[in-house]
């Protein structure tokens, strides 16, 4: 039996895969060769929330579901006032940016969708093979979002930013809905980087999240305490209802997920190395590398590993490497660079788009007896990237 062809498979319908479906069905370049998205389930039921940060109008933004110009940053010592000027910090959930990517594309005859359970991929020849459950499948080249199951984390820095939210529903007006909180630490686990993450969508509805970085996951009952605690303690806030429920796990690492990559198969998302290690965010990287991807398969060229600069990677290496050998110097850490530095800058220097000078002072800001043997500990390993 002949096996269905296509030129490109994309595997898993999640972000960086719709990203990237998004990404080539927009060009007409791609109108005439067959593409395929399989995913075990093409209808997305859980509801998350993806949060970023872009200038001016942004691609996404008919379905945002709330956008915010300030913010704050609140800590033990003092409370720091986010001015993002020409930046907006954006929420979107991910039902409605799944089905949105879905519903643009249904339009396209060349793109199809279906529904299987991605078993193995080998290469046979000029071409790859992926099998699946139903069948398999021909294309000339895969981008697959799984993450790999031969990754060893042991030499490389490792800590995880896990956390829940509740989106909760208050009975009286109790948010500033024009204001986000980027980080709170006024409840903490000791000895750890913890806190509290609050987008208020109305002056009644609120995502309130608590967020661990730390090498170690936590029992579910440690986030129900702290976002208890959060919401009565500091929130004032005694009756409200949970609407929604979201949890997560994100790896914060070094290590190199894009050698994962060959001539045939392309990782991407997370399994890429998508996630931005030193904040774990990745909805903006996932739209800035398939764009990236769309331009080399246009050019025809052996599509090239989608990876931080050299000079970033550097930089967030020894940043985790602080977090990981003082997980509590979290707050004093993050404290320095949001008070030391204006937000838009910051946002620059994560985006991979800041110049020299606005570098040069955010290391300077950072500056701690941490920060130097962390940065030693990397120049004695020969500053290698990996």
């Amino acid at each position: 039996m002949k096996k269905p062809y296509f030129k490109y498979i994309i595997i898993g319908a999640g972000t960086s895969g719709l990203h990237l479906i998004k990404s080539i069905s927009e060009d007409k370049f791609f109108r005439k060769e067959k593409i395929l998205l399989i995913d075990k389930s093409l209808k997305k039921n859980e509801e998350k929330c993806y949060s970023f940060w872009e200038k001016g109008k942004g691609k996404w933004d008919e379905i945002i579901t709330k956008s915010w110009s300030n913010g704050y940053f609140i800590c033990k010592d003092h409370v720091i006032n986010l001015d993002l000027k020409d930046y907006k910090y954006k929420m979107i959930k991910s039902i409605d940016f799944h089905k949105h990517v879905i519903k643009s594309i249904s339009a396209n005859s060349n793109i199809e969708f279906i529904k299987d359970d991605v078993i193995n991929i080998r290469k046979e020849n000029n071409q790859v093979i992926v099998v699946a459950n139903k069948t398999n499948y021909m294309c000339d080249h895969v981008f697959d979002s799984r993450v790999s199951n031969n990754i060893n984390l042991n030499n490389h820095i490792s800590i995880k930013q896990h956390f829940k939210g509740w989106i909760i529903k208050t009975e009286a007006p109790k948010f500033d809905s024009k204001t986000f909180t980027i980080m709170d630490y006024r409840i903490r686990d000791t000895e750890k980087t913890a806190f509290t993450y609050v987008l208020p969508i109305s002056n009644n509805k609120a995502l309130v999240e608590y967020t661990y970085f730390t090498k170690e996951l936590v029992d579910s009952k440690e986030y129900d305490l702290k976002l208890k605690k959060y919401i009565k303690d500091i929130l004032n806030v005694n009756n409200y209802s949970i609407i929604n429920e979201e949890y997560g796990v994100i790896p914060m690492t070094n290590y190199p997920f894009f050698n994962h990559t060959t001539d045939r198969i392309t990782k991407i998302g997370t399994a890429g190395g998508w996630v931005k290690p030193s904040t774990g965010y990745s909805f903006k990287n996932s739209e800035r590398n398939s764009k990236k991807i769309v331009r080399q398969l246009k050019k025809g060229v052996t599509l090239i590993k989608v990876k931080s600069k050299l000079k970033y990677y550097h930089m967030d290496k020894i940043f985790l490497d602080v977090l990981e050998k003082n997980n509590w110097f979290g707050e004093k850490l993050f404290s320095l660079l949001f008070r030391k530095n204006t937000t838009n800058k910051i946002f620059e220097f994560l985006d991979e788009k800041s110049d020299f000078f606005s570098e040069l002072k955010i290391i300077k800001s950072l500056f701690s007896i941490h920060f130097v043997k962390s940065f030693l500990r990397h120049l004695f390993t020969g500053l290698k990237a990996n």
